[in-house]
């Protein structure tokens, strides 16, 4: 719980940070000035850093996908929002919804600076596959990769 106490002076918040947080969260400045310095530092880490680099999940194999996925197409993320005009790849529930693992790990990298190029785990479809059986038809797995933005 945050300590309601603890505030600083509305001047030592980083700029950038500041006119992110107005602009974009809407944040007033009572709740500004509540940053503690390591979410500052946190936060401001998670914006350089979705600014360098974009989370990529990219079709390796699709197989009877009824949602007509198909093999090197791609999910791209900017920051933590689905990019529609990088994204070549229609949005399956049964293929985005699994990605929300490695898009947590993305997250945190870019929050503590961690190795934005360290690999992740490839992502399968909730669909088991035509070989699995009853009532399950396609089947697809996407690499996904933290890849510098150009």
């Amino acid at each position: 719980m945050r300590d309601p106490e603890t505030k600083r002076d509305l001047a030592t918040i980083d700029p950038v940070l500041k006119a992110y947080a107005k602009d974009v969260f809407a944040m007033p400045d009572e709740d500004l000035v509540k940053l503690t310095a390591r979410e500052e530092r946190a936060y401001k880490n998670v914006g350089e850093n979705m600014a360098k680099y974009r989370l990529v999940a990219e079709v390796t194999k699709a197989k009877y996908c009824y949602a007509g996925l198909q093999v090197g197409q791609k999910i791209v993320l900017n920051g933590l929002t689905i990019d529609k005009e990088a994204s070549d790849c229609p949005l399956c529930m049964g293929a985005v919804g699994p990605l929300l693992h490695n898009v947590l790990v993305y997250y945190d990298r870019c929050l503590t600076n961690g190795d934005l190029e360290a690999p992740l785990p490839p992502v399968s479809c909730v669909d088991s596959g035509f070989e699995a059986g009853e009532l399950s038809l396609g089947q697809v797995l996407l690499d996904v990769r933290m890849e510098p933005r150009s």
